[in-house]
C-alpha cells in the first residue's frame, strides 16, 4: 500500500507564502524547514540502523546541507563541485560518497588535495583509473541489476541498457581489478532509478543483491540507493532491506534525495497576463530556466493559487522562454486571474533550483527558507554582475 502524494502545504507555511509573494520579486523558491525535518525524521525512524546519504543533487543549498549535518545525515555527491560544496557545508570526507560514471584524472588529482571521499565506482575504466591515481581509496562498486524498472526512461538507471553500473556477470572481474589495484572495497551499491512507485521493483533489486553477496561477499556495506517516489512509503521496504543487510552482517546505506526535499519546497511565480489560442494560457514569469522537470521528464507538479475568487477555468501555465516546450503545467483548473496574482508550484523542493539555468541570460532566482518565525535567505537572486563575471 502506498501513501498518497500530498498536494497541501502546512497552513502556517502557506500563510507565509501569501505574504512573501507580495514582498519578494518572483519567481522565487521557498522551503519549509519543519516539513524538511519531519520528512527526515520519518525516514530515520523507518530505518533506524541505516546510514542515510542525502543525494545532494536534489537540492544543494548550503543552508540546507548544514542543517542536514546537524540532523545526522551524510551526503551523496556526483561531481567534484558537489564534493567541494559538501566540505564547505562542514561534512568530513568519511561522510561523503562520490558517485557518477566519469571521474577524470584532473578530478581525482584534485580530490587527493582536498580530501578523498568514499568513491562509488561505475565501470572497469573507473576502477582502473582510481587504482592508478588514488590507490588505497575506500570504494563501492555500483551494480547494474539489469531489471525492467518502471519509471520514465530518463530515470531508469537499473535497466540493462542504462549507462550506469557493472552488470552482474562482470562483477567478478571488476572485484579482481579493484583488489589487485589496492582499493578497499567496502561493498556493492545499487540504485534502480528515480521516482519509483512499485515496491516490487525494489524487491527484485534486493534479490539481485542477495545473490551477488552470496557469490562475492562478505562485504562491510550494502548500499541500496534511493529513488523513492513521493507516492511510495519507504517504511514498507524497511523490513526486507534491513533483513537483507543483517543476513550478510553488512551496514545498510540509503541514498534518498527527492523524497526528502520535494514536498517541502515550492516555486512561487506571478501571472502577467492570459492568452487564448486553441488553448487557454496563463503567462507566468517562471519557466524552463527556473523549473526544467516538466519539459525534461514530463513531470506534473500540483499548482496552488495564492489568490481567490473569479470563475474557474482550465489553463496551461506558459513561461517566458521562446520555446514551445516552455509549459510548466497543462490543463490545470484554476480561478481566472488578474495581472500580478501569484501561484505556488508544489513539490518543487527537488531538482528545481539545482537544475535551474541561465538560458537566455535569466538570472537564477532567489531562494528562501521559512524557519517558522521568519524568512532566511538561502541564496540571493543572481546579480547581473555575477551573470557576466566569467566572460572575457
Amino acid at each position: 500500500m502506498s501513501i498518497a502524494q500530498s498536494n497541501a502545504l502546512r497552513p502556517e507555511f502557506q500563510a507565509a507564502l501569501h505574504e512573501a509573494s507580495r514582498f519578494f520579486e518572483t519567481p522565487f523558491y521557498a522551503y519549509d524547514l519543519e516539513s524538511l525535518r519531519n520528512r527526515i525524521e520519518t525516514l530515520q525512524a523507518a530505518f533506524p540502523s541505516a546510514e542515510i546519504f542525502y543525494a545532494m543533487k536534489a537540492n544543494p543549498r548550503l543552508g540546507l546541507l548544514r542543517r542536514f549535518l546537524e540532523w545526522g545525515l551524510n551526503l551523496e555527491a556526483v561531481s567534484l563541485g558537489e564534493v567541494h560544496r559538501a566540505y564547505r557545508a562542514g561534512f568530513q570526507r568519511t561522510e561523503v560518497l562520490l558517485n557518477g560514471p566519469v571521474k577524470t584524472p584532473a578530478t581525482l588529482e584534485e580530490l587527493a588535495e582536498i580530501g578523498i571521499p568514499i568513491l562509488g565506482l561505475d565501470s572497469l575504466a573507473d576502477i582502473r583509473r582510481v587504482a592508478q591515481i588514488l590507490p588505497g581509496s575506500r570504494v563501492l562498486l555500483r551494480v547494474n541489476p539489469d531489471l525492467p524498472i518502471s519509471t520514465h526512461d530518463h530515470l531508469a538507471t537499473g535497466r540493462g541498457e542504462s549507462k550506469f553500473g557493472i552488470l552482474p556477470e562482470d562483477l567478478g572481474e571488476a572485484l579482481d581489478v579493484a583488489r589487485k589495484g589496492d582499493l578497499e572495497v567496502l561493498g556493492l551499491h545499487v540504485h534502480l532509478g528515480s521516482a519509483l512507485s512499485r515496491p516490487e521493483d525494489y524487491h527484485a533489486g534486493y534479490e539481485v543483491m542477495r545473490q551477488l553477496y552470496l557469490q562475492h561477499g562478505p562485504f562491510e556495506v550494502l548500499n541500496l540507493g534511493g529513488g523513492f517516489g513521493l507516492d511510495l512509503n519507504p517504511a514498507e521496504l524497511a523490513p526486507s532491506a534491513t533483513a537483507l543487510a543483517k543476513a550478510f552482517d553488512a551496514e545498510l546505506w540509503l541514498e534518498p534525495g527527492r523524497y526528502l526535499v520535494a514536498e517541502a519546497g515550492v516555486l512561487v511565480t506571478k501571472i502577467w497576463g492570459t492568452k487564448r489560442t486553441r488553448r487557454n494560457f496563463m503567462l507566468v514569469d517562471a519557466g524552463m530556466m527556473t523549473l526544467l522537470r516538466p519539459m525534461l521528464y514530463g513531470a506534473q507538479h500540483p499548482i496552488l493559487p495564492l489568490y481567490t475568487g473569479r470563475k474557474t477555468e482550465t489553463w496551461d501555465l506558459a513561461g517566458p522562454v521562446c520555446e514551445s516546450g516552455d509549459i510548466l503545467a497543462k490543463e490545470v483548473r484554476l480561478p481566472t486571474p488578474k495581472e500580478g496574482d501569484a501561484l505556488a508550484i508544489l513539490q518543487a523542493g527537488a531538482y528545481g533550483s539545482s537544475m535551474s539555468s541561465n538560458y537566455l541570460d535569466y538570472p537564477r532566482p532567489l531562494e528562501l527558507l521559512w524557519n517558522g518565525g521568519e524568512w532566511e535567505v538561502l541564496r540571493r537572486k543572481q546579480s547581473w554582475e555575477s551573470l557576466f563575471a566569467d566572460e572575457l
